[in-house]
């Protein structure tokens, strides 16, 4: 196992636990810095970062899976 594998395995788990946090409703302005309209969020709009932030956590664990397998 490369360190590259397990920092990606790591970096997938904590963007899941980012989007899984914003998904339970929480309005965190370290997450969502980049958001012009923090205050005026709903728990819609925040369900739907949190779902779609822990759906781009796929990207990361695929590839730890993959570097698991490929040795050099």
């Amino acid at each position: 196992m490369s360190g590259l594998t397990i920092i990606m395995f790591i970096f997938g788990l904590l963007i899941f636990l980012a989007g899984l946090y914003v998904y339970t409703g929480h309005k965190n302005s370290v997450l969502l810095w980049k958001c012009h309209n923090i205050n005026k969020l709903s728990k819609k709009d925040l369900k739907t970062i949190g779902k779609w932030t822990m759906i781009s956590s796929i990207i990361p664990f695929i590839l730890s899976i993959i570097g698991l397998f490929i040795k050099e």
